[in-house]
């Protein structure tokens, strides 16, 4: 998932924060994290874009 949270929306920001530590998700970058459970994930996801940010579910495939 990658998220854009507003900067001026710092209490969401960490409130995302936990809720992804919780699951136990891994975080790749800044606002990049790693989960295998999607249902979790677009949960979150939704919480972000009620919240006024924007996120994004990727699905991950190799290629070689």
């Amino acid at each position: 998932m990658i998220s854009d949270i507003p900067r001026e929306k710092g209490s969401v920001h960490r409130q995302v924060h936990r809720l992804l530590t919780r699951i136990g998700a891994k975080q790749i970058q800044f606002s990049v994290w790693k989960h295998d459970k999607l249902e979790e994930l677009i949960g979150i996801a939704s919480f972000i874009k009620k919240s006024g940010g924007d996120a994004r579910i990727l699905e991950e495939r190799f290629i070689f």
